[in-house]
């Protein structure tokens, strides 16, 4: 994984996979390296990269996939655009509740729609997905920002911090929320507006609000293995608020998501679809053994120093 990554492009897609279909969405993404926890914060999962070099387009897809996208779809489809239709297909509650019954069996199945119009727009759905998911980092110039620009929520949805969060208590130990006045409570300080499906929002059943303030606490809910789990701040940092407001405004774009994302699946459910016949037919089933592989390192270079360069001398 680590020779994979890639600061400018890299994109990584994690799955539960241990156990499927708890609520949430069923994939998620990020384009920092992530650890094998990453999908939930516990019981490990699966992570595939976008790319497997960090400086050649070598898509992690099985070979001949894009080819029969390309052709079905009548338009160049490219690694990015799958990554974006498995966004758009699956990074919503919504294909965990369709699919409970399949999803008993490890691994989401994505159903991949023969409707060149239909794979246009789950891509385009799931483009902003995946920009949501990665604070900004991937596809921002699908929408019409800069990379690193923070998905916002609308100026009067946007999430305030009304009274300071560890204003003379340290860290908090505590978190809330009260609907009626749709007030996230931290400690003493206070959040709002932050709606209840914001709240509630959960990946693998887990409730994501809750589950990031569990790692901050006075006294984090981690498993202690070294005394560097002793070394918390006295106080709880300024930072820490800026990133739980960049949390909420990225839950609150993914609800706001979902009702469109369950209906192009619904769309896609009911419509052509390539199956598992059509890619064995194509020789895209099975996966060629070479393309489970892991990517071989580069050798380093045994050649001389060219004109120009210097080499150190480490004689005596």
């Amino acid at each position: 994984m680590w020779f994979a990554h890639n600061d400018q492009r890299q994109i990584y897609l994690s799955e539960l996979h241990t156990e499927s279909g708890r609520p949430g969405p069923a994939v998620s993404f990020t384009a920092l390296l992530p650890d094998i926890h990453h999908f939930k914060g516990t019981e490990g999962g699966r992570v595939a990269p976008l790319y497997r070099h960090p400086h050649q387009a070598e898509p992690n897809v099985t070979p001949g996939l894009l080819r029969l996208l390309t052709k079905t779809h009548g338009m160049p489809v490219t690694p990015e655009d799958l990554f974006a239709y498995i966004a758009g297909t699956a990074g919503h509650s919504g294909y965990t509740r369709r699919f409970t019954a399949n999803l008993a069996e490890r691994g989401a199945r994505i159903p991949i729609t023969r409707d060149p119009a239909l794979w246009a727009e789950v891509v385009e759905v799931g483009m902003r997905t995946v920009w949501i998911h990665t604070y900004g980092q991937r596809f921002a110039s699908h929408h019409d920002s800069s990379p690193g620009s923070i998905p916002r929520l609308p100026p009067d949805e946007q999430p305030e911090c009304v009274v300071m969060i560890g204003e003379g208590d340290g860290l908090p130990e505590d978190i809330s929320y009260d609907a009626a006045t749709r007030t996230l409570t931290v400690g003493t300080g206070c959040i709002r507006p932050v709606a209840p499906e914001v709240w509630d929002y959960r990946i693998g059943g887990v409730q994501v609000i809750r589950k990031w303030f569990s790692f901050r606490k006075r006294n984090p809910d981690v498993e202690r293995q070294t005394p560097l789990n002793d070394i918390l701040p006295a106080t709880w940092p300024a930072r820490w608020t800026v990133d739980l407001l960049a949390l909420i405004n990225a839950l609150g774009l993914l609800v706001a998501l979902e009702p469109r994302q369950a209906l192009l699946l619904d769309a896609v459910s009911s419509g052509p679809l390539i199956t598992t016949d059509d890619l064995r037919r194509e020789g895209i089933l099975p996966v060629p053994a070479y393309a489970t592989k892991e990517p071989k390192l580069p050798r380093k270079s045994r050649r001389t120093p060219g004109s120009g360069q210097q080499s150190l001398d480490f004689s005596d």
